[in-house]
């Protein structure tokens, strides 16, 4: 049985992105390739989780991946160069003065490594060494995995009782020596095969079972809105429908839940095709029309339909 595409955003390569977010599509396209090549996977690619106690906020990873009884929360990174833990201080106390003025003294000194961040090391084109500090990613994938099981209890309690691992995958341009830890789940993206082969359940089908490809298409994905000035833009669609008007004068309404995606065309006139969740497609010339995007800590853009080349819904159509 072939793989499902749950969620592959369109080909982007014609896009002007900035350059951390083509490296983070090229990573991401890398480990969907090698994900295909197992033949037995299916997985929804940037899933997101509304989170209740902060209204509009949402949380994702790179990707979920299903096989043999068991999920697989995957973040993705591109980096170059070397990759390592930063040393990690701690604290000793070391006795000043003599006789009865001895005191003990806090001091802080080198001490293990500091494994909430890492560091990455780059040369450049002049000779310098170039690092900087991030997060490590890891952690960030064990607190989604928390708020994903409560999600997916909510959507079928029989997803919530599978056994859910996280992956941490860099593409082989990166050292990760320092940082390698297979069975942590730290790895290389073409590794990845070989970590869900050690922790899959044997017991389970070698293909996953419909319900469960039908359950994990109803996890959430971002909305993508990508404009004639090649630019793409992900957040959550404001509004319930989509709103246009007819070259008849007349007003137009589709609910978003319905979308799957819309492409619009400017010659030889102006009009929008529609993919419908059903599998309907429909074409509707129209005249003007806008899209609202919430984006993020409380951004809201407003993008004219003749400006819009192309939109995917994603989040919409679950949140409506």
């Amino acid at each position: 049985m072939a793989n499902r595409f749950f969620f592959t955003p369109a080909n982007s390569s014609n896009m002007e992105l900035d350059g951390k977010e083509i490296g983070g599509r090229s990573g991401e396209n890398y480990a969907a390739r090698v994900i295909e090549s197992m033949g037995n996977a299916c997985y929804v690619r940037n899933p997101i989780i509304p989170l209740p106690r902060r209204p509009g906020r949402f949380t994702e990873t790179d990707f979920l991946v299903y096989t043999r009884g068991t999920l697989y929360c995957v973040e993705i990174k591109n980096h170059r160069g070397r990759i390592s833990y930063p040393h990690g201080y701690v604290t000793i106390y070391v006795t000043r003065g003599w006789f009865i003025f001895k005191r003990s003294v806090p001091q802080i000194v080198p001490g293990g490594y500091d494994y909430t961040q890492m560091v990455q090391e780059t040369l450049e084109a002049d000779g310098r060494t170039v690092s900087r500090n991030f997060a490590n990613p890891i952690y960030k994938t064990q607190r989604y995995i928390n708020d994903l099981k409560s999600y997916l209890y909510q959507i079928n309690p029989a997803l919530a009782n599978l056994p859910i691992y996280p992956i941490l995958a860099f593409t082989e341009k990166a050292d990760i020596r320092a940082i390698y830890n297979f069975d942590a789940g730290i790895m290389h993206i073409s590794e990845m095969p070989a970590f869900f082969a050690k922790y899959s359940n044997p017991s389970y089908a070698h293909t996953p079972a419909p319900w469960i490809e039908h359950e994990l298409r109803s996890l959430p994905t971002w909305d993508l809105v990508y404009t004639t000035n090649n630019q793409c833009f992900n957040g959550v669609l404001a509004e319930s429908f989509l709103c246009f008007r007819g070259i008849n004068g007349r007003d137009v309404r589709i609910p978003y839940k319905n979308i799957l995606m819309v492409e619009v065309q400017q010659n030889p006139q102006q009009e929008m095709t529609v993919a419908y969740t059903s599998g309907e497609v429909r074409t509707f010339p129209f005249t003007d029309g806008t899209v609202l995007l919430n984006r993020f800590k409380g951004e809201q853009q407003t993008h004219r339909l003749t400006k819009i080349r192309r939109m995917e819904v994603g989040a919409a159509n679950k949140f409506r």
